[in-house]
């Protein structure tokens, strides 16, 4: 009997241990110093805490060569994947992941094997959805609980930067999900490859336009309000409008 309740409360000690929440949703907790030269991989734990995975390549600042890598990006990253207009990404707060999957990598089944960025915690209680910003091609999936989520186009804000045209926000429903356990998978896409200097591909390099994910946070609000959610939002919108030309 006590041997048990002894396994007993270590099963409920193990289960209340990964009963978490997510960590690290915006990328800002890197034990790493803003001030440093850019640099090709680091340890994943290091520098994308909550994220971590020892098959993730991770650097600072560093244009990958080639793809299956990601990067850690400050507001001073430059993509250099095309040299002749090297641009700036969006950051929110001090960094931001940029991604690069392969185009290269072939499963046994003639399958892109696609860049994959996962963790699991506790959904929120109240949640009802899951937004983050994105920049890239669109060649992604999200997955919650190991189901497919659809990606819904929800906001674009000014950045503030006349290089950065807006930050764009996305959103997927996390309902189901909500007060449970669940992992949080993300998988990035890299179909076709950048052409080299002679105008030809180069197997196994990242696309030109690679993914940057950042500010991930869960919502009490739906991913696609209804009528009357629109409605509340408008009026409140009005309201703080009015108040301001008071003001």
């Amino acid at each position: 009997m006590k041997t048990h309740l002894a396994l007993t409360n270590l099963v409920a000690l193990a289960v209340s241990a990964e009963a978490a929440g997510f960590h690290n949703l915006g990328f800002e907790d890197a034990a790493i110093d803003p001030n440093r030269p850019p640099l090709e991989g680091g340890l994943s734990e290091r520098y994308i805490p909550g994220w971590a995975d020892p098959s993730l390549v991770v650097g600072y600042n560093y244009t990958q060569p080639f793809g299956g890598r990601s990067s850690l990006l400050d507001s001073g990253y430059r993509n250099i994947t095309q040299p002749a207009n090297p641009t700036k990404v969006p950051v929110v707060g001090l960094f931001s992941l940029g991604i690069w999957p392969s185009s290269a990598r072939i499963d046994f089944n003639n399958n892109t094997v696609p860049f994959v960025l996962k963790q699991t915690g506790d959904i929120p209680v109240e949640a009802q959805s899951l937004r983050f910003l994105y920049a890239g091609p669109g060649d992604f999936k999200v997955y919650v609980g190991g189901a497919e989520r659809l990606v819904h186009s929800t906001e674009s804000r000014p950045s503030g930067d006349p290089e950065i045209s807006s930050l764009d926000y996305f959103v997927v429903d996390v309902g189901l999900f909500a007060g449970q356990t669940a992992e949080l998978r993300f998988e990035f896409f890299s179909f076709g490859n950048y052409p080299g200097q002679d105008g030809g591909p180069f197997a196994g390099r990242p696309d030109a336009k690679f993914h940057v994910l950042d500010d991930l946070s869960f919502s009490p609000l739906p991913a696609v309000p209804e009528p009357a959610t629109w409605a509340l939002l408008s009026a409140g919108l009005a309201a703080a409008f009015a108040g301001s030309r008071r003001r």
